[in-house]
């Protein structure tokens, strides 16, 4: 009889163990759908700015399953053929159980990820600055509308406070929860909004636990990259088709103070800023300025349409692919307009300098 126990206990031990590790060994997602009984639900992620699919199953009586394997948590996507948008949360080796509504999947819910659960309770608090944004927003197109120029300028101030608090709650959380890898992703989707010194005050911040997670790989390479485009240093070569389709380098330009500028067609910003570039350009061309247009468009007729319009005058190169171009992901550049400043030599001087600070800068290095 003891020995009969003592076996059992073993069994119930292994039966244990063996339930215990198939737990931990990696995920599952029990999904029901509301809104399709049947067809495909795609499971996916995004790498280099794409999303590729990472599994895709069948849907039966409006349920599916997934069922894999993740080294650490990490940002997965639902998404339904012929379906806009896509559900966002955070995949990890748990067991998970997921509510997905068909015609609105930005109310699907997921439960059994910690790391979701963490993601959530950011938005949630990230979610009082956007309404405070929202509302300020409101109020300055009804003063634009009633050209009332006071106001107008009180909200601008009011706004550029708040969205200054939410980039310091949101820079506070990642420094605070460094173990995280929701706070990794969170760096790596705002690494265009951090200074370099801010990108290696984080870094330094990600905790070793969590090194092999893709986002504080990028993190680490973004600061390898921003490192080359600091100031002083010399600018990194750039090769690249000119709007004719000529092969123009950066450094044939070298004896001249020159203004990298990375802009695009599309990007409303950049246009508003082309008239600031272009009277710079006029007033220092003859004492030795000129600019190296780069161009993130994908459309070869909007890209020449807009240097017509804008009449940006000097040289232009783009390789039409977009947020992909060589160039843009050589000098880390994650947002436009983005510009570097060098002088005769080729090295930096300054970076991302508008309107009346371009023109203070130019008139330092080449005189009134």
């Amino acid at each position: 009889m003891k020995k009969f126990l003592t076996g059992s206990i073993i069994i119930a031990m292994l039966i244990s163990v063996i339930s215990c590790n198939k737990k931990t060994d990696g995920y599952t997602i029990d999904g029901t759908i509301t809104g399709a009984d049947t067809g495909w639900i795609f499971l996916k992620k995004r790498e280099e700015g794409k999303m590729l699919t990472a599994d895709s199953v069948k849907i039966k009586d409006g349920k599916f399953e997934f069922a894999g394997k993740v080294e650490l948590p990490e940002m997965y996507y639902v998404k339904l053929p012929n379906v806009d948008g896509a559900f966002p949360f955070f995949i990890e080796n748990a067991a998970l159980t997921m509510q997905v509504y068909a015609d609105s999947l930005d109310k699907s819910t997921v439960k059994g990820s910690a790391s979701h659960d963490q993601y959530t309770a950011y938005l949630k608090e990230e979610m009082v600055f956007n309404m405070k944004m929202e509302d300020l927003y409101g109020q300055y197109m009804q003063a634009k509308e009633t050209n009332d120029t006071t106001g107008v300028k009180t909200i601008e101030a009011q706004y550029d406070s708040v969205q200054a608090a939410q980039a310091a709650f949101t820079k506070n959380y990642i420094l605070n929860n460094g173990k995280s890898t929701v706070a990794a992703y969170l760096a790596i989707s705002n690494a265009y909004a951090f200074s370099f010194e801010e990108l290696k005050e984080i870094n330094k911040a990600m905790d070793a636990s969590i090194a092999a997670s893709p986002y504080v790989k990028k993190l680490a390479e973004r600061e390898i990259t921003l490192i080359s485009v600091q100031p002083g240093q010399l600018a990194p070569e750039i090769k690249m088709f000119d709007t004719i389709g000529y092969d123009v380098t950066l450094s044939s330009l070298r004896g001249k103070v020159v203004l990298v500028d990375f802009w695009a067609s599309w990007c409303g910003p950049c246009r508003a800023e082309n008239p600031n570039v272009v009277a710079a350009f006029k007033k220092y061309n003859s004492k030795g300025f000129t600019v190296f247009g780069v161009s993130l468009d994908t459309d070869k007729v909007k890209w020449h349409e807009a240097i017509a319009k804008d009449g940006l005058t000097w040289t232009h190169v783009g390789d039409l692919k977009g947020w992909s171009n060589d160039a843009a992901k050589l000098y880390g550049v994650m947002s436009i307009p983005a510009s570097f400043l060098l002088d005769k030599d080729g090295k930096i001087i300054a970076s991302n300098l508008r309107g009346a600070e371009l023109d203070k800068k130019l008139e330092e290095v080449l005189g009134k």
